[in-house]
């Protein structure tokens, strides 16, 4: 019993290490999809200043706010995209996440389970050399095979 309780200790490690796993994983998507909201508002805030002060000095420099607002536009696009992957990926991230903690939690579960069993097992057999009946009943066999 021992032998198993020692494996399921390293399968518990094992897995222990793989919910940490996750657990950074999840953080590192979770941060992801915190700079891209992040820089999305420094575009659109980008964008504002960019519309915001027109005073068209001449016409290169009408030409160049038009452009950067263009770009910025696409920008702000492009980043919305990578926002939504970015919580798709936040969201795989998560069902990951609690995969690993249940499957930890249960293989912990079996772990204390047969650690308990393995604990009764070994009080069960001290209490039974202690035991005065069944010291009788091997002594009484004793007796009778120093009989034959």
């Amino acid at each position: 019993m021992k032998s198993k309780v020692k494996g399921l200790q390293r399968i518990l490690k094992v897995r222990d290490t793989q919910k940490k796993l996750k657990e950074i994983a999840l953080a590192k998507a979770h941060n992801h999809c915190a700079v891209l909201e992040h820089n999305k508002s420094r575009i659109k805030k980008l964008h504002t200043e960019t519309l915001g002060n027109v005073e068209a000095v001449d016409a290169d420099m009408l030409s160049a706010r038009m452009e950067l607002s263009g770009r910025l536009v696409d920008a702000e696009r492009s980043i919305e995209a990578s926002i939504e992957t970015a919580r798709q990926d936040f969201a795989h991230a998560e069902r990951q996440n609690l995969a690993a903690r249940t499957t930890y939690e249960s293989t912990e579960k079996l772990f204390r389970s047969n650690l308990k069993k393995a604990r009764k097992a070994e009080i069960f057999k001290t209490d039974i050399r202690h035991n005065i009946l069944y010291n009788i009943g091997n002594n009484k066999r004793k007796d009778c095979q120093d009989d034959w």
